[in-house]
This record gives C-alpha cells, sequence and structure tokens, in this order.
C-alpha cells in the first residue's frame, strides 16, 4: 500500500482538536488583518463566514475530469490519434510507480499520512513570513490543499480564499482515505506542456505508462508540481536537473531512498535526452473524420471527460489503400494529376475499412489537409447507376428494353449556343442498345433519356433513399454528375446494390467506452433500412459486374483478377477535373477518386485509366487469397427470357417496351452504322491503357 511507503508513524489528531485549531487561526488570521466579521463576533463568527457557501467536499470524488480521448484501430492496438481539452488520462493509485509517490510526498507533504489536511506548524510559518511581506504569497499548502485549491476555489492571493482552503481541506479528509486523496491529486495535477495527471506526464516527458518510471524520471516529475514552466525538462533542462536534486534529497532525508540511490539516481537524468512526445496522429484525414463525428454524436460532458474509441479502421488495409494511391498518382503526374483518394466500406454494417484523404496529408502545395472522400466533386457517370435503378424499380421497363443512342439536343439557355447537345464518351451513337448494354458500356444519351422517364425527382429521391447527402440540381443532366456529391457517399450508396437494396450508413466505430470503461457505443449486426426491392439491387450487381457487357468501351481494364465477380462503375467529368471509380464485391465495396484539390483540369485522365486502376489493384490485392464469392440472386428476381434475350429481371415482369423518345428534345440526323443491329451497341475499340512515359 502507498501508506506503507512513508516510513513513519501515523499518528492522527481527534477531529475535534483540528476544529479548534481551525478557529483558533481562522481568529489570529482575521484578527491581525482587522476583518470586521471576526472583530465583531469573535472566532466563531469568523468560522461560520469563512465557512459560508462552502461546496460539497463529498462532490468532489464525482466531479468529472478532462481527459483525453483516445483513438484506436480495430484491434485496439495502434493509437490512432488524440485530443482532449486538458490531457489527461485518470489511473487509479496502485498504477503509479512506488518512487514517484514517494518522491510526490517529499517534495511537497513529507507528513501527508500523519496531519488531517493541513500542517499547522507549516500554516504559521507560511503564515508569518507571508505577513512580514505585507501580502499573501503561498506557502505551507499541503497535498490536500492543493487538491481542493484546484478543484473548488480560484487562484485569488487573499485570507479568505487560503482560509476556505484550510477548512474544505479538513473537511475532505474526514470523508475520504488518505489513498482516496493522493489518487484524485495525482489524476488532477497539472506537470507542464499540457500534461494533466501523473500518467499523462510520464508519457509525454518519457513516453512511458507511469508506473514504469525510474527513480531518476520519478524525481523529475516530482519536482515539476511546484512551477510547470519553470522546471520544464524540455526547454530549461539545467533547472530540471537542479530541481531534481532537491526532490532527492528530501527522498533521503525522509528515509525513502538511500544516498547511493538517490547518486545513482542524479547519475541518470544527467544523461537524459528529453524530448517532448508529441500528440500522434496516424492517418490523419480519418482520425479527425471520426473526431467530427464523435463531437457530433457524443454528448459534449461525455466527450469532454475522454472516452476511448475502437474505430472500424484496418490499419493493413489503408496502408495498402494508401500506397495504391500514391503509386498511381506518381505514376500520372505528367498528366498534370497530383492527389488521389479512396474509401473502402463494408456494406453489410457500414464499416469502414479505410480512408485515404489524399496522397499526402502534410503536402501543402497540393492541399493535402483537404480529404477529398468528405469533399464535394462532380461524380460524372458513376451517378447513372440511381436512374437505372429507378427505372428497373418502376418495372415499367427491364434491363432487356431498348434505349436510343442517337443524336439529341434540349434548349438550354444557360448554354452559350442556347442548346444543349450531348455526345457520348467515344463521339459515337449505338444505335438502339439495352438497358443493360447502355448502362455497362457508360453511353451518356441513353442515360439522358432513361432520367427523362422516369423523371428527375425520382432520380434524386433513389439516390438520396441511398445515402448520397448532398444538395442535388432539378436539371436534365443530373445522370451524367451534373451535381456534387461527396466520395464517401457515393461509395455507402453503392453498398446498397452490395447488400441487397439494405441501405447501411457508413460507421466509423466499434466500441466506444468512457473513462470509467462503461461501454457507450458498440456495433451490432444493423438490420438496415430497405431503400430499394433486392431484385433491383441483383439487376444492377448483374449489368455491372458484367464483363462481356462492357468490354466494347472498357475492354478488361476493370475486370478482377482470377474471374472474380465485380461490379463497377466509372465516372469521368467533361473537363476532366474529376476521375471516378466505384465498384464492390458482395462483401466490400470501394470508391476511388483522381484529380487535383484545386479543381484544375487532368490532361485526360478518364475514369477507367486513372481511378480504374487504384480500384482494380486495390480489389484485386485486398480479396487475394480469400474464397470467390458471386452475387447471390434473391428471391424475387429470375433469369428468362426478355424481349428475345436471356435477362433478369424482376418476378412477373417482362416488359418489352423502350424507354420512350422525349416530347421536348429534338432529333438530329442519325449517323448511319454499318453493319451493327439497331438493337445492339456499336463494339468501340478498346481503349489503351494510359501510363507514364518510360
Amino acid at each position: 500500500m502507498p501508506r506503507a511507503l512513508v516510513r513513519r508513524r501515523i499518528n492522527r489528531a481527534p477531529p475535534t482538536s483540528y476544529r479548534i485549531l481551525i478557529i483558533l487561526t481562522v481568529f489570529a488570521l482575521f484578527g491581525s488583518i482587522s476583518c470586521s466579521a471576526a472583530l465583531a463576533g469573535g472566532a466563531g463568527t469568523a468560522y461560520a463566514f469563512v465557512t459560508k457557501d462552502l461546496p460539497n467536499p463529498a462532490d468532489l470524488s464525482s466531479r468529472p475530469l478532462a481527459q483525453v480521448t483516445q483513438l484506436y484501430d480495430r484491434t485496439g492496438q495502434h493509437l490512432l490519434y488524440e485530443f482532449y481539452e486538458e490531457r489527461r488520462i485518470a489511473i487509479p493509485l496502485s498504477d503509479v510507480a512506488p518512487v514517484l509517490i514517494q518522491a510526490t510526498l517529499a517534495i511537497e507533504d513529507a507528513g501527508f499520512y500523519q496531519h488531517r489536511g493541513f500542517d499547522p506548524r507549516g500554516l504559521m510559518r507560511a503564515f508569518i513570513g507571508n505577513f512580514q511581506r505585507g501580502e499573501i504569497v503561498g506557502g505551507g499548502s499541503t497535498i490536500t490543499q492543493q487538491l481542493v485549491k484546484r478543484s473548488f476555489l480560484s487562484d485569488e492571493t487573499t485570507y479568505t480564499r487560503k482560509l476556505k482552503e484550510l477548512v474544505l481541506a479538513v473537511q475532505v479528509e474526514t470523508i475520504y482515505q488518505k489513498d482516496q486523496v493522493l489518487e484524485m491529486y495525482l489524476n488532477q495535477v497539472y506537470y507542464g506542456n499540457q500534461a494533466y495527471g501523473i500518467e499523462a506526464a510520464s508519457l509525454s516527458y518519457f513516453g512511458k505508462r507511469a508506473k514504469d518510471l525510474t527513480l531518476a524520471e520519478a524525481a523529475v516529475l516530482a519536482g515539476l508540481v511546484q512551477l510547470p514552466s519553470r522546471y520544464d525538462p524540455v526547454t530549461n533542462p539545467k533547472a530540471a536537473l537542479g530541481r531534481q536534486e532537491q526532490v532527492l534529497e528530501a527522498m533521503v532525508r525522509n528515509n525513502m531512498v538511500s544516498e547511493a540511490e538517490a547518486e545513482e539516481a542524479k547519475r541518470q537524468a544527467a544523461g537524459f535526452t528529453y524530448r517532448l512526445q508529441e500528440t500522434r496522429i496516424v492517418h490523419p484525414h480519418f482520425a479527425f473524420f471520426v473526431k467530427d463525428q464523435l463531437q457530433q454524436v457524443v454528448n459534449p460532458d461525455v466527450l469532454r471527460n475522454g472516452l476511448k474509441v475502437i474505430t472500424t479502421l484496418d490499419v493493413d488495409t489503408q496502408n495498402m489503400a494508401q500506397d495504391i494511391v500514391q503509386r498511381r498518382v506518381r505514376e500520372l503526374r505528367f498528366q498534370r494529376v497530383n492527389n488521389g483518394s479512396m474509401v473502402a466500406i463494408r456494406p453489410q454494417t457500414g464499416e469502414i475499412l479505410a480512408m485515404v484523404g489524399s496522397v499526402d496529408y502534410y503536402n501543402k502545395a497540393i492541399d493535402g489537409q483537404v480529404n477529398v472522400s468528405t469533399a464535394q466533386r462532380q461524380p460524372g457517370s458513376s451517378f447513372k447507376p440511381f436512374a437505372y435503378a429507378a427505372a428497373i424499380a418502376s418495372k415499367r421497363w427491364t434491363a432487356a428494353s431498348g434505349v436510343p443512342d442517337q443524336p439529341i439536343s434540349w434548349r438550354d439557355e444557360s448554354s452559350r449556343t442556347g442548346v444543349y447537345r450531348p455526345q457520348n464518351y467515344d463521339e459515337k451513337f449505338h444505335g438502339t442498345p439495352t438497358l443493360r448494354s447502355a448502362l455497362a458500356n457508360s453511353y451518356n444519351i441513353p442515360a439522358l433519356l432513361v432520367q427523362e422517364a422516369i423523371g428527375t425527382p425520382k432520380l434524386i429521391e433513389t439516390a438520396r433513399s441511398m445515402g448520397v447527402n448532398t444538395e442535388l440540381p432539378m436539371v436534365r443532366s443530373l445522370t451524367l454528375g451534373a451535381g456534387v456529391v461527396r466520395l464517401l457517399d457515393m461509395t455507402s450508396a453503392y453498398g446498397v446494390f452490395a447488400n441487397n437494396g439494405l441501405r447501411v450508413a457508413p460507421n466509423p466505430f466499434l466500441k466506444i467506452t468512457d473513462s470509467q470503461g462503461r461501454v457507450v457505443y458498440e456495433l451490432a449486426d444493423p438490420k438496415g433500412q430497405q431503400v430499394i426491392e433486392a431484385p433491383v439491387a441483383y439487376v444492377i450487381s448483374d449489368i455491372l459486374s458484367d464483363n462481356r457487357a462492357r468490354y466494347p468501351m472498357f475492354g478488361t481494364v476493370l475486370d478482377l483478377s482470377g474471374g472474380r465477380p465485380g461490379a463497377v462503375k466509372t465516372g469521368t467529368t467533361n473537363d476532366y477535373k474529376d476521375s471516378l471509380t466505384i465498384g464492390y464485391t458482395p462483401s466490400l465495396v470501394v470508391g476511388a477518386w483522381i484529380g487535383n484539390t484545386d479543381n484544375s483540369a487532368m490532361l485526360r485522365v478518364a475514369g477507367s485509366l486513372g481511378a480504374g486502376y487504384i480500384w482494380k489493384e486495390f480489389m484485386d490485392t485486398f480479396h487475394r487469397g480469400q474464397p470467390l464469392e458471386r452475387f447471390q440472386m434473391p428471391p424475387g428476381a429470375v433469369r428468362t427470357s426478355v424481349c428475345g434475350y436471356q435477362e433478369v429481371t424482376i418476378q412477373g415482369v417482362s416488359s418489352c417496351a423502350a424507354i420512350p423518345w422525349p416530347q421536348s428534345a429534338a432529333r438530329l440526323t442519325i449517323p448511319t452504322v454499318p453493319g451493327v443491329p439497331a438493337a445492339e451497341p456499336t463494339r468501340a475499340p478498346r481503349p489503351t491503357p494510359v501510363l507514364p512515359p518510360s
């Protein structure tokens, strides 16, 4: 027990004698400064005056302490980040090294285990010295007095405040055991450099737990309490060594250590290289995202008192994602690319396994501190699946339905020419492809006609229900990416397709406990919300994972290794400011982005050749060695003959209706495509991958 560390007999004075001593001290102090209350009513009145409106000392142990909130990876082994109002980690007295307790008692209050809250002789010596100076300077405070001052009182230098401190100290010691008082003190006292409490101080100055401190280290920390800035071992190591010597001499005087042990501790301290332990930020974009989420969902008082947060981040997955993004950005530098981002989520639980906010958080030249995964960017054609999902969900069309891919124009007052004439990426027209072919090959004109057929409000409603939370404009080109979105939202929304239509919000938390170890939050199996029917989600997954269907436009660039099914969609903005690829397997959804943080244009970096390479490499690496998963057809979906095609459709829906041509659009001259049937898409040449120069 800590009390046994002090080699003195403990003689407790009776509480009544201390009350009398307090009254006499109050009377003497108030009389010496001509206090009207003391003169008018004597010592009793003075005592009542001092104790009026004092806080309840019983509240001392229940007062919440501002503590550190620590964020860990999913294993709980890797500290990602910690933040605090006061950097404090409260620990029990049993977790403090005995030599630190001895050092603290020796220099701050050698009679701690003998007195009952204050030291009469020390107090009178301090009073006489202060009285001779004509002002109250300090001195004579026991550990208990320091504790109540910090907890209940201000720093004003008046006799009234000092007397309140004295009275409260005695009251505290009638309620709490000595070890309890010492534990509260060691957890509250300030050690400088934003370190509150002995655990934070030990970690800050020596990078170790308080229970592992040596005598030399303990003497340095114990010496800080009196004047942390003056004895700061980082900025003033000479003063710190001098103060450590005073602590060790006090320990020798109180028979806590031998002279030989003290000399050895001095010798060790002379060789210390002090380097203040800075707050670590590992994977800062994710860490700050989690901090922001905590501040939104956790009561501020609970957060102030300190939390231990086990996040969903998988460090190996995160490191792999960061490496792949950085490498691809380096390869594309010659095409005016300076940044990339990626998010990986488990669609069934919403767990965020990886979040790459930029290639380098600390690179100011690329605005690296901007978390692109949560920033608003244009999605390009990655928005198209929401329109096709709404069309399939309406049960008016199937994946076998035809959709015109022909020259088209709309009046557009915002356009320079007053007319909007959309083009496909390959600047060709493909007759009347099926919805499957049109979506798989990302033809623009069919997507616009699908949006026109379902209505823009329905498209917005579908995207929003799936998790796209940004403000979406009521424009005809929304399905081509005319709005702005967040990569995190889009990745999570694609997770709805992977999860049979169930929406599970992205979640960075596995478990949160408070400073007392009580569970505040723990991830259970989320039920999710059915936002689209499971057969609809399966139809979209079946289209986006159809390698043969997308071959005319993309070749095999996006095909996963080993025949693993992967649903994927790219997005490229008209001016090449954003290159996106979002896709998924049944158990993982990943969104990748390539571009420039300042929104400047790249040099023709398409979604498949920029972010697509990131997505494919990450997916192949992540799934290597894992069992092959296929998208399972849910009840209500069937594969049958529809419009002459073997197609997946919703049970009971076999419509051959084509997407209608909008009355508000003009039909331009349709170029002939020799040798291509009207119902089949033109087989565009396989694109040549863009590679860096050798």
